[in-house]
């Protein structure tokens, strides 16, 4: 249970140091077994060999200030926004899939957030998604979480989503919420004043009866996944900071 406790208060303490550091500006990627690098020169991006034979050039859209993965045969480059600002964010693009050099997918951010109140504001930038994407499955997938709870793979070479899912059974039982709840040492059971609403209808009074044995004596403010009165929490979004505010363009 100390671990638990220890891990959530780590994760909070990450994420606030995260956010507080000035947006990257990286002009050079490199695939993560070094055979090949992506790097800015002018107004475009080039992909080399370990020989210094170029392959192919992406142009720059600013590219420098998001997140950039490179299989590691060279042929597949994944762009991702994740730390969006500016105006009209619901329409921007935040996801790009290129493979030899050619974009084969895009995705805008209403694609893949369907509710903008389930977002992070962050001083004047949003996260739109967990940090833990990467790719996966030898390079064949590339993989993210929203803070909708939905765990999307999506094919590196073409971009198109392979599973678009939440990790865990939804009827009519199942709620995600956000609120405050008094945990003591004597009992799991609990009562959440509910704050936010992200799957399961309104509650009378806004209050929820449950068990929990993830959380110490003491008041708490978190999301919670309850199903049948129990929390089910995936480890995976346990502990992560979930937005109050909604965009408005």
């Amino acid at each position: 249970m100390k671990n638990i406790i220890l891990t959530l208060f780590y994760i909070g303490i990450t994420i606030g140091n995260a956010w507080a550091d000035e947006p990257r500006n990286q002009t050079v990627v490199r695939s993560r077994n070094e055979h090949f690098t992506f790097k800015l020169k002018k107004n475009y991006w080039n992909m080399t060999d370990s020989r210094g034979n170029l392959l192919y050039s992406i142009p720059e859209k600013g590219f420098v200030a998001m997140s950039v993965f490179i299989t590691n045969d060279g042929k597949n480059v994944v762009v991702m926004d994740d730390l969006i600002s500016g105006s009209k964010l619901n329409k921007k693009t935040v996801l790009r899939f290129f493979h030899e050099g050619k974009q084969t997918s895009s995705y805008s951010l209403s694609d893949l957030v369907k509710d903008t109140c389930n977002i992070v504001h962050a001083g004047q930038y949003v996260k739109w998604s967990l940090e833990d994407f990467d790719l996966l499955k030898n390079d064949s997938t590339f993989s993210l979480a929203t803070f909708e709870f939905n765990e999307i793979d999506f094919n590196t070479k073409t971009g198109q989503i392979t599973k678009n899912i939440k990790p865990f059974t939804v009827d009519r039982n199942t709620y995600i919420l956000r609120g405050r709840f008094y945990k003591s040492s004597s009992s799991d059971k609990t009562e959440m004043l509910v704050r936010k609403y992200i799957l399961g209808n309104k509650l009378p009074f806004d209050t929820i009866h449950f068990s929990t044995d993830m959380y110490t004596k003491g008041n708490w403010d978190q999301v919670v996944v309850i199903k049948d009165g129990i929390d089910v929490t995936p480890i995976r979004f346990r502990g992560e900071v979930f937005g109050d505010g909604c965009l408005i363009n």
